[in-house]
């Protein structure tokens, strides 16, 4: 249980500063590379929360269900990012930064379940 914990408060933290702290002062536009690490980040708390999940639940952890685990959540996440951009900006990054995105994140949840597994 305290993985679940753990991870979920990573996860939370990382939402929190990029929404209060990286949104608010424009920094995702200024520092172009600050998106890379935030969705490496994302992509291994995703991996590290469903891997506590499946733990806790006594269910055995695979890459293919941490990847379908961060593909939701990214999934979810690309259609935030898109209304959000549109909304405040009324304009989107694109195809090209999406797809980037999505790779960072299964970097970060590869990473993940290489420290993870057992």
């Amino acid at each position: 249980m305290k993985q679940i914990v753990t991870s979920a408060l990573y996860l939370f933290t990382l939402f929190v500063v990029s929404k209060y702290v990286f949104d608010p002062a424009n920094l995702y536009y200024e520092l172009k590379w600050l998106d890379i690490p935030m969705h490496i980040m994302g992509g291994f708390g995703v991996a590290s929360l469903t891997s506590a999940i499946l733990s806790y639940r006594g269910i055995r952890i695979s890459f293919t269900k941490l990847l379908i685990a961060y593909t939701v959540v990214a999934l979810l996440w690309e259609v935030y990012e898109y209304v959000q951009d549109l909304s405040s900006y009324q304009d989107w990054n694109g195809w090209i930064d999406t797809v980037a995105d999505y790779i960072n994140g299964l970097v970060g949840t590869l990473v993940a379940y290489l420290l993870l597994r057992k």
